[in-house]
């Protein structure tokens, strides 16, 4: 039987979920070639790393309800978005979204491999 605590813990990692794929649609459509204004993949950017920090602590979280130990693997993710958000706060030229692009470019494997295995928890954790 779930807690209370943990029934909450699931309920906030789906939000955060659902965050993320929104987020990733956004991102995905940029290296695509989309035209988004800087303010818009900046703030999709953020929120994407933002909610993907929240997330793996929810994770880590049941896991340590459950007494387990898992290891989050996103510490190179977390560089790279940093790298982006800084070059679209030096300038919003198109030599800058870019740069942006080439850097989620390089990031996009790891990228799908959060929206993967956060996909296949959510499927786990609404059955």
């Amino acid at each position: 039987m779930q807690t209370d605590t943990e029934k909450q813990i699931k309920q906030d990692l789906l939000t955060e979920i659902q965050t993320l794929e929104h987020n990733y649609r956004v991102m995905s459509g940029f290296i695509s070639g989309s035209d988004y204004d800087p303010a818009t993949i900046g703030n999709s950017i953020q929120t994407f790393k933002d909610s993907l920090s929240r997330s793996s602590a929810f994770v880590l979280a049941l896991y340590n309800l459950k007494g387990r130990r898992v290891n989050i693997p996103w510490e190179s993710l977390f560089t790279n978005l940093d790298y982006a958000l800084a070059t679209l706060s030096v300038s919003a030229s198109t030599k800058q979204r870019d740069a942006v692009r080439v850097i989620l470019s390089m990031s996009k494997n790891q990228i799908e491999q959060v929206i993967a295995y956060f996909s296949a928890l959510k499927d786990s954790l609404t059955k």
